[in-house]
């Protein structure tokens, strides 16, 4: 989607016309217009970024965040008001973007730039190529997906499996990048291609573990489990508006991947009755799932062009989430582990990302919100469903709500204890830098 602005009203006396006043107002349609684009995490932190940010200039910000369109107005001190109505498609196609923009938004904010060197420097950062050539995006999603086998199922026939449903994703997904009548309908055409191939090359209808759990390693970087709970947590803290257009499109984007699952078995002659979960066979040894996690990282970097010096913190939280939810899920259970791993991981990411040194909080709990997020459940469920196997898929939709209410609402509370001990020490004043 092509990102757009509309200016709606603008009122005043005129003396707020100024260049100053124009190149302010440019500035806040572009900051909006970004944050907007890389709010695929959520929405947690955009009115408070907009909010210093017109402190910085004198004038004052109120925003209205609808998912794809953010309704922004500014008042300068002249009393002079303009509305604007920002349009972008949130995604996370560039983490290296996101980091970079953390050290501009900084000295924006401590009234280090003017307004046109503020605008020129975000131009010029918008503009920069992407870090990576499409061809080792396509080995990241390979490694995106044969990372994250493991954990789903630690077995080697699974794991290489993963490799093959990885490339084909990896094909559609870029493909899908480019063609703007493709993406529309990507995750339709995307499932449909890997059902597919697993269907009619891996065969494997009666797959150790279900077709489902074989194909979900190549499907995961489409699932929407982070937009599921991050829209669970933007209903729970009141932003009701864009919470709840963004848990409708996750569910449709859902529905779109079963669909595809279910046309490609239709088509291969395996049928929604294969459908079914069954028994996993593990055969991996232990340091196998421990070590996949590595390979999973270098992946989502690759995928999502993240500044390679920003991976290892990615690991960091990847690791962080998975150990903490692993010894959580031993002593106190699922629901209660998820819920420990997201608060901690939460409140490490807001602590370490307040340096400016390092990356922001976004990219170093990303790796660990992919690991705790459950939307392969619901996609599970959904597929069996599909197949009338009614007692398995509500099964599935049931441990679905219980561990992501444990980690949207370990979020939630992480991210406010770690605000409210942070902004006493904020520079300037002003927010913290959360989401």
């Amino acid at each position: 989607m092509t990102d757009t602005t509309e200016s709606v009203t603008g009122t005043g006396s005129g003396a707020g016309t100024g260049a100053r006043t124009e190149d302010v107002d440019r500035l806040i349609r572009m900051v909006s217009r970004f944050l907007l684009r890389n709010s695929a995490e959520g929405t947690f932190d955009l009115h408070l970024r907009l909010r210093d940010i017109g402190r910085a200039y004198g004038v004052q910000i109120q925003s209205l965040a609808m998912m794809e369109g953010l309704v922004v107005t500014t008042t300068h001190a002249d009393g002079s008001q303009r509305t604007d109505i920002v349009h972008a498609q949130p995604s996370l196609e560039r983490l290296d973007q996101v980091s970079s923009y953390k050290q501009l938004d900084r000295q924006i904010v401590e009234g280090r730039l003017t307004a046109p060197e503020a605008i020129r420097r975000l131009e010029a950062l918008e503009q920069r190529r992407p870090p990576f050539p499409w061809w080792v995006r396509f080995v990241g999603v390979m490694l995106f997906a044969a990372g994250f086998a493991p954990s789903v199922q630690a077995n080697w026939r699974q794991f290489g499996g993963s490799l093959i449903l990885g490339a084909v994703m990896a094909a559609v997904y870029l493909v899908g990048e480019r063609v703007a009548a493709l993406r529309i309908i990507l995750p339709v055409v995307a499932a449909t291609a890997v059902s597919l191939v697993a269907f009619t090359t891996l065969h494997i209808a009666h797959a150790h573990g279900g077709p489902v759990l074989v194909m979900v390693p190549a499907l995961f970087v489409m699932i929407p489990g982070d937009f599921l709970c991050a829209a669970a947590a933007e209903i729970a803290v009141g932003q009701f508006t864009v919470g709840t257009i963004r848990l409708v499109q996750s569910f449709i984007v859902l529905f779109e991947l079963a669909a595809g699952v279910v046309i490609g078995a239709a088509i291969s002659g395996a049928g929604t009755s294969s459908l079914i979960s069954a028994t996993t066979v593990d055969n991996m040894p232990w340091i196998i799932t421990a070590l996949a996690w590595i390979p999973f990282t270098v992946g989502m970097a690759l995928t999502f062009c993240a500044r390679p010096r920003d991976a290892p913190w990615l690991l960091l939280g990847v690791y962080l989430a998975w150990g903490t939810q692993l010894l959580g899920t031993w002593v106190f259970g699922a629901a209660a582990g998820t819920f420990i791993a997201a608060f901690l991981l939460t409140v490490a990411g807001v602590w370490l990302g307040r340096k400016p040194g390092r990356p922001p909080t976004l990219v170093i709990i990303l790796g660990g919100v992919f690991v705790l997020t459950v939307g392969s459940m619901a996609l599970r469920g959904i597929t069996t469903l599909a197949g009338d196997h009614l007692l398995e898929g509500f099964h599935d939709l049931a441990n679905f709500t219980e561990i992501a209410g444990g980690l949207t609402f370990g979020m939630i509370v992480g991210t406010t204890v770690a605000v409210l001990f942070l902004r006493r020490t904020t520079v300037g004043g002003g927010n913290p830098q959360v989401l």
